[in-house]
C-alpha cells in the first residue's frame, strides 16, 4: 500500500502542477493582453503615420500642382500678353468711339433726315436725342418732331425701355402741357398754410 508520505507526495506534486498551470494561465492571459495591447499601439502609430505621411504628401503634390499651374499661367500670359492688350486697347477705341459717335450723331445724321443740327437736343435716357426739326429754319414750314435713339454696335435692338417710349409715340400718346409755375407755387403755400392754421 502506499504509505502516507507517497500520497502526500502526489498531493503536493498535484498542487504544485495546478499552482504553477495557474501561473501559467495568467501568463498567458498576459502573454494575449499584451499582443492585444502591442497590436493596438502597433495599429495606431500606423494610422498616426499614414495620416501625416499622407498630410504632407497631399501638401507636397498641392504645392507642386500649384507651382505647375502658376507657372503655365505666367507662361500663358507672357504668350498672350500683345493680344490682351490688343483686345483691350480694341474695346476702348470702341467705346471711345461710340461715346464720339452718341455725342456727334447730329453732325453725322442732320444732312440725311434733312435736319439742321442746331434743332437736336441730347436726352441721353431714355432716348439719344430729340429734333425739332425745321425750328431754326426761317422758312415757314410746320416743325416736326423726331425722336432718335443711337445704337453705337451693329445691333439696333431696343431695350425695354427705349421700346416703351417708342410704341407710345406710335400710338400718339404724346402730349404738350404748359405749366405755370406760380400755379404750383401758389397751390403748395395754400396746402402748407392749412396745415398750420389746423394745428
Amino acid at each position: 500500500m502506499a504509505s502516507v508520505l507517497d500520497i502526500l507526495l502526489i498531493f503536493v506534486l498535484i498542487m504544485i502542477i495546478v499552482y504553477y498551470a495557474r501561473k501559467v494561465s495568467k501568463l498567458n492571459k498576459q502573454i494575449v493582453d499584451l499582443k492585444t495591447k502591442a497590436q493596438e499601439m502597433g495599429q495606431q502609430t500606423f494610422n498616426q503615420w499614414v495620416q501625416q505621411y499622407s498630410q504632407q504628401l497631399r501638401q507636397q503634390m498641392e504645392e507642386a500642382i500649384k507651382k505647375e499651374y502658376d507657372a503655365k499661367l505666367e507662361q500663358w500670359k507672357q504668350q498672350n500678353e500683345d493680344t490682351i492688350r490688343k483686345d483691350a486697347i480694341q474695346r476702348s477705341i470702341n467705346t471711345l468711339l461710340g461715346r464720339i459717335g452718341e455725342e456727334f450723331a447730329p453732325l453725322l445724321i442732320a444732312e440725311r433726315y434733312n435736319v439742321n443740327p442746331k434743332d437736336f437736343r441730347h436726352l441721353g435716357t431714355p432716348v439719344d436725342y430729340i429734333a425739332f426739326k425745321g425750328l431754326s429754319d426761317d422758312q415757314n414750314i410746320d416743325p416736326e418732331i423726331i425722336f432718335f435713339e443711337i445704337k453705337s454696335g451693329k445691333s439696333t435692338s431696343l431695350t425695354e425701355r427705349e421700346r416703351k417710349v417708342r410704341d407710345a409715340i406710335k400710338n400718339l400718346k404724346v402730349r404738350y402741357e404748359v405749366i405755370s409755375l406760380h400755379d404750383i407755387i401758389s397751390e403748395v403755400q395754400r396746402k402748407l398754410n392749412e396745415e398750420i392754421n389746423n394745428k
